[in-house]
């Protein structure tokens, strides 16, 4: 069966599945999802399975298997830098290059207003702070509650081969790498933030060490558009600089940019 029959399987069934239902799908010692995803993880890159383990419930670690599954051909080069590489970065002549286009932006942003500086945290985002992200952020967990409740959907649909392990764990893998999650979190999976390898760039509009702006999606509609500053930070950095693609459209994060270092960038 297709993941577009599955999709539409799902939807059909979910009206109809009862609380206790799924309360009894969702228990510790009956419920195969976890082991399924132990299952479909030990097929992936060895980190994937290491950084599962450490995210809180099923749920979340679904949600994140997804996006392991969709980034599967890439994810080795995309996967957040270890401890040793970030290291290696500091101090050197790349994050010299990105700290110089960084300050060009602030310049050109401090001149076109007065008394307003932009704030840039320059850390590399660590595997462990985006694991602790991905536990506590409320899109990725309201995206969770959905996913889980239509995966258990799924394994409790008529047909769905829950006798035959490598066939019911295909069509989950199957499942999720068709899935859309909805709300979308507007963070990444743990291992896969640009932050993680410093190629994603947070501004944050500050008055006199108050926060004007900062990156919080609640503040987008009144702080960032209605007060103008995701266009005049997008002028700043249009104009000052050619090595950051942006802002980030979906989900939307007007402070949010990506960095792309000058061997790779176009002028």
């Amino acid at each position: 069966m297709t993941a577009r029959i599955w999709q539409a399987t799902i939807a059909a069934l979910l009206p109809a599945l009862t609380v206790v239902g799924l309360a009894r799908a969702a228990a510790p010692d009956t419920d195969p999802l976890s082991s399924y995803v132990t299952s479909i993880s030990a097929q992936l890159d060895p980190r994937v399975a290491q950084t599962l383990v450490q995210l809180v419930g099923t749920d979340r670690q679904l949600l994140a298997l997804r996006s392991y599954l969709w980034s599967a051909p890439h994810l080795a080069d995309r996967w957040s830098w270890t401890q040793e590489q970030i290291e290696a970065f500091e101090g050197s002549p790349e994050q010299r290059d990105l700290q110089q286009e960084i300050d060009r932006v602030r310049t050109a942003f401090v001149a076109a207003n007065p008394g307003f500086e932009l704030y840039v945290n320059s850390q590399v985002r660590s595997l462990d702070v985006q694991i602790e992200h991905w536990n506590s952020n409320e899109s990725v967990k309201a995206a969770a509650r959905e996913i889980l409740a239509a995966a258990q959907a799924l394994i409790l649909a008529p047909g769905f081969p829950t006798n035959r392990p490598e066939q019911a764990r295909e069509a989950l893998k199957a499942f999720l790498s068709g899935y859309k999650p909805v709300p979308k979190p507007t963070i990444a999976a743990p291992g896969l933030s640009l932050h993680g390898q410093m190629r994603a760039i947070d501004f944050q509009v500050h008055q006199g060490g108050r926060v004007v702006a900062g990156p919080s999606a609640a503040s987008i509609a009144t702080d960032w558009v209605a007060a103008g500053w995701a266009a005049k930070l997008d002028a700043a950095v249009r104009e000052a600089s050619n090595r950051f693609v942006g802002p980030q459209a979906t989900p939307p994060a007007p402070w949010h940019y990506t960095y792309v270092p000058e061997a790779t960038a176009g002028d």
